[in-house]
């Protein structure tokens, strides 16, 4: 199963926004977090999508969550490791542990370049809901 996920912070407003589109369950969800950073806001499009699955039973084995933040995937990629943020770090760690029945996959995808569907409409969802 494919989950798009996406963070926005808007300086104006001094909140961010956060969001996750699942267009196989065509399920679009979306959060707005007072005084944040863009990062934080990417890391909880992934959390709130692993959430759900963990709160709606989702029996898909593969969970691929799709991401143009660098940040999320290289990180859980083993590229990096995080001196901020720890918490939602921590928080990410334990809802992959607990889905010990899945295999959770992180993906790079091209943000801002209008070719992936899914990915355009996280964007627009995370960005939309930081403006409010």
């Amino acid at each position: 199963m494919d989950i798009y996920t996406d963070g926005a912070y808007s300086s104006k407003k001094e909140a961010g926004g956060w969001a996750f589109y699942c267009p196989e369950l065509h399920i679009r969800v979306c959060g707005r977090v007072k005084d944040t950073t863009n990062n934080r806001m990417e890391l909880m499009g992934a959390i709130k999508a692993l959430e759900f699955i963990d709160e709606a039973n989702i029996e898909d084995k593969e969970i691929v969550i799709w991401s143009d933040s660098q940040y999320l995937v290289e990180t859980m990629g083993g590229k990096f490791r995080q001196k901020t943020n720890l918490d939602l770090w921590a928080d990410l760690e334990q809802l992959i542990d607990g889905l010990f029945n899945k295999k959770i996959i992180f993906k790079y995808i091209k943000g801002h370049s209008g070719e992936n569907n899914g990915n355009n409409i996280a964007d627009i969802l995370a960005n939309l809901i930081s403006q409010i």
